[in-house]
């Protein structure tokens, strides 16, 4: 598996969040199980994460929920004219993924992870939704680029 797959695994597990009435530990918990048990049975699906893929995984999903409100600040401060609320869930997902790899993996170069966020909503999202996603998330990069020098 590569890490491309695994950030696919993450993203789905991330864009469940919206659906959850009350976003905790045990709904996060409770959707890894569900998503997991649904890959055994799905013989379309991507495989099944493993060691380091499924270590990413599980940090990535804890991650952008443990910092969810700084993630969601962070792309609050780079929206022009537009509100968080009409992101779609989809879009919403990938920049949440991709700011928490940006902030918290320092092995993911900004580009790559600004990259691969435009990859999966080429492959998810709305036909506006890559260069959306880029707009935002090159903008993010750029300001977590210079505090980084």
């Amino acid at each position: 598996m590569s890490r491309r797959d695994a950030r696919r695994h993450a993203f789905h597990l991330i864009f469940q969040y919206p659906f959850f009435p009350q976003l905790n530990a045990e709904a996060v918990a409770r959707t890894r199980l569900d998503y997991y048990s649904g890959l055994d049975t799905d013989e379309e699906a991507l495989p099944r994460p493993k060691g380091r893929d499924a270590e990413y995984v599980d940090r990535a999903v804890w991650g952008v929920h443990d910092r969810l409100n700084e993630i969601d600040g962070v792309i609050e401060n780079f929206l022009k004219d537009w509100d968080i609320e009409r992101i779609s869930r989809i879009d919403l997902a990938v920049m949440r993924l991709a700011i928490y790899e940006m902030l918290c993996e320092a092995d993911v170069p900004l580009g790559a992870a600004v990259n691969e966020a435009v990859e999966i909503a080429k492959e998810y999202g709305a036909d506006e939704s890559p260069a959306f996603v880029n707009g935002v998330l090159g903008n993010v990069a750029r300001a977590i680029g210079k505090d980084r020098k």
